[in-house]
């Protein structure tokens, strides 16, 4: 065990937004820094600092830096590859208004760039009357036809909305047109990467007139016009735990706790984030504890081996899966079909065999 084997409380990083509100406070409860509208709340960039504990100060950068091994794991290590870096980036998003029309690349296509491919799952965590996720493109369409309807601004005729409410989450394959509307708090897992490109943007100007920058070009190289992002149905793993997606990059839980503690053992493969998005709950290991308050993020490195979770909480958990013993293996213990497993990851296909491969 290092020293560093505690629950970490991480300090977000907020991005205010032309498009963004104030949900993150008033719904989420997170204790906004000015009066602007703030679109993001960014859980764990690299530069995210940890809260609590001997590590208190240090962001994930040093301590991945001081000991990648224990904060990630070996899957968590893999994943990271040679980017050195922490491999999943949690994000609060609240969007006031519609956001642009957004394609990402997947890894290999990102090659070029020196980076990795983008892909997300969304879970809505509130969601206004008639509110909708822009989530792929009508059938049949072509480039042509996409780099058409972009040049006249009219590609909103082009895209499949989808009406969504709270607890609806969806998983997003690098390649997929998407858009977040307006009147949505969610929360994103992704793959870390800060390669998007925007395919549009609804004609919008700026106080000047001028058109916010468009990657045509590079968003046609790497849309997919039949890939789409999936509503995914949630599969129940045990009395607290809900599987919500998983592919080879991630895996999404829903943890719900009813003020009985609970141990929860972990493998050591992975580290967990933990964010909570309802009530409150205590996170304990190796004699730290932290209280977790709703629109808090907290990061469980690898090296811890067994949590005890007390509360009365709705908590998110992302981590790198082995998809066969971590989503496969207990899904069919709790007897879930291969198919129902299957669709959790979406249009990826991760999970169409039932070794998980």
């Amino acid at each position: 065990m290092t020293k560093h084997a505690y629950p970490m409380l991480l300090a977000p990083r907020f991005d205010p937004k032309i498009w963004g509100g104030r949900r993150l406070e008033s719904v989420l409860g997170k204790q906004l820094p000015t009066d602007e509208r703030f679109g993001e709340s960014l859980e764990s960039d690299g530069a995210s600092h940890i809260v609590n504990g001997p590590a208190a100060g240090s962001s994930i950068d040093d301590l991945l830096q001081a000991d990648a091994a224990a904060l990630l794991g070996p899957l968590g290590m893999v994943a990271s590859g040679d980017f050195a870096d922490f491999p999943l980036l949690a994000k609060f998003i609240d969007a006031s208004d519609v956001l642009s029309v957004q394609v990402h690349p997947n890894d290999e296509e990102a090659v070029p760039l020196g980076k990795r491919g983008k892909t997300e799952a969304w879970h809505i965590i509130h969601a206004e009357p008639g509110a909708t996720l822009i989530t792929g493109l009508k059938p049949g369409l072509s480039r042509a036809d996409i780099s058409q309807a972009i040049e006249e601004v009219s590609l909103g005729e082009l895209v499949v909305e989808q009406s969504v409410s709270s607890g609806d989450t969806l998983l997003i394959p690098a390649g997929t047109t998407h858009a977040i509307g307006a009147g949505i708090l969610l929360y994103e897992i992704q793959e870390a990467s800060d390669v998007t490109f925007r395919m549009y943007d609804w004609g919008r100007t700026d106080d000047e007139g001028n058109p916010r920058e468009l990657h045509v070009r590079e968003s046609l190289e790497v849309v997919k016009p039949e890939l789409r992002a999936d509503r995914v149905a949630p599969l129940q793993i045990d009395q607290q735990r809900w599987m919500l997606a998983a592919c080879r990059f991630f895996a999404l839980e829903r943890w719900d706790f009813q003020r009985v503690p609970v141990d929860v053992s972990l493998d050591g493969s992975s580290f967990r984030l933990i964010s909570a998005i309802g009530g409150a709950a205590r996170l304990s290991a190796n004699d730290v504890s932290i209280d977790l308050a709703s629109g808090q993020t907290a990061l469980i490195p690898a090296s811890v081996g067994q949590l005890q979770v007390d509360g009365i909480a709705t908590l998110l958990v992302s981590y790198v899966p082995d998809l066969e013993l971590d989503v496969v293996a207990p899904l069919s213990q709790a007897g879930h079909a291969d198919e129902d497993i299957a669709r959790l990851a979406g249009m990826l296909g991760h999970l169409e065999t039932p070794a998980g491969l």
